[in-house]
């Protein structure tokens, strides 16, 4: 997951979305999707705030 971008995670979640709502899946099958997903959320949770922080920073900057 470190190489995956925002947009591949993105992506990913809502693969995992469409399956988990289309129904039918093994109950194995769900508890790892849902695995995958909270690392995704995670994943991107950690992007933004990264990409936050830099934006902070560089309003700062242009304000100094």
């Amino acid at each position: 997951m470190e190489n995956m971008s925002y947009s591949q995670a993105m992506q990913r979640l809502e693969e995992i979305m469409r399956t988990v709502q289309n129904g039918g899946i093994d109950v194995d099958k769900l508890s790892a999707m849902l695995k995958e997903a909270s690392s995704l959320v995670e994943f991107c949770r950690a992007k933004l705030y990264k990409v936050d922080e830099d934006v902070k920073a560089l309003l700062q900057d242009f304000e100094s």
